[in-house]
């Protein structure tokens, strides 16, 4: 079942999450949060010739964050932006009704919070974060 799945990687994600931490030298970074609920997250990047390197995120906030994050760390590391709001597009069309999609990878188990739709911004919380460090003017002072 679907929800079994969600519960298993979100949880598994949340705790021992991939690339927690802080970077030595960032050449991007940037906090974000959310109002409705309190998450804080941040995202450092390495950034080289146009793609993210390397990732790590920090923060507090909640399990489908974390794991969230965790999940989409792997993921964009290689990544340019384009390619990492594309996987954002990916995973809002998965909860409206797209079949699993193999470019998400685990983020697929995310597909659950098509019926929890007040638990999206969770989800999306990660993806704003690296969006806004790859558009800071003086990316690692964020």
């Amino acid at each position: 079942m679907v929800t079994d799945l969600y519960q298993r990687v979100v949880l598994e994600h949340n705790r021992a999450p991939h690339r927690f931490g802080r970077l030595e030298r960032p050449s991007h970074a940037a906090e974000r949060s959310n109002v409705r609920c309190g998450d804080r997250l941040r995202c450092e990047l390495q950034v080289r010739e146009g793609r993210i390197e390397d990732l790590r995120f920090d923060g507090e906030a909640c399990a489908v964050t974390i794991a969230t994050a965790s999940m989409l760390g792997d993921l964009a590391c290689g990544a340019t932006g384009a390619e990492v709001a594309r996987l954002a597009e990916r995973l809002r069309a998965l909860w409206h009704g797209a079949s699993d999609d193999p470019e998400l990878g685990e983020l697929n188990a995310l597909a659950a919070l098509s019926r929890f739709p007040e638990r999206r911004h969770c989800a999306e919380l990660p993806f704003a974060a690296i969006a806004a460090a790859l558009q800071e003017s003086n990316p690692a002072s964020a």
